[in-house]
């Protein structure tokens, strides 16, 4: 009896985590494979996307702290706010990545906020790009 109240709990554990989604990823999380394959529409440059300062392009790191509640640009907790750019800006005037950096630091209710200490100035507008330039 005692060993499955110990399973329970457990799993319990385990789906809290989970749908916790947005929360802050530890520090010790092994980096996603640097061969991800992108999804982002080129950029006006052939090269490649410019790592940020840890190491991760705006796709890694959107997917790393954005994914769970923004799947494929939508959103999970406000569906009507989605993040398509014509429809940040004609909502919010959310037009450039620094927009989005805004939103991050000081989200309204229903996102979690994500300061400097969980995400350096950097990502974060390596992240507003990224959406910017991914969902139309």
């Amino acid at each position: 009896m005692q060993r499955r109240l110990v399973v329970t709990v457990a799993i319990l554990a385990l789906i809290t985590g989970a749908a916790a989604g947005c929360k802050k990823k530890s520090e010790e999380q092994a980096q996603p494979p640097q061969s991800v394959v992108s999804t982002a529409k080129p950029a006006t440059s052939t090269a490649p996307p410019a790592p940020s300062a840890t190491g991760l392009t705006g796709e890694q790191l959107f997917k790393q702290h954005c994914a769970v509640c923004h799947p494929n640009g939508g959103n999970t907790i406000t569906p009507s706010k989605t993040l398509s750019a014509k429809a940040m800006a004609d909502r919010s005037k959310i037009t450039k990545p620094e927009d989005i950096v805004k939103i991050m630091r000081n989200p309204g209710p229903g996102m979690n906020k994500f300061d400097e200490g969980m995400i350096s100035n950097d990502d974060a507008k390596k992240i507003g790009q990224y959406i910017l330039a991914t969902f139309p």
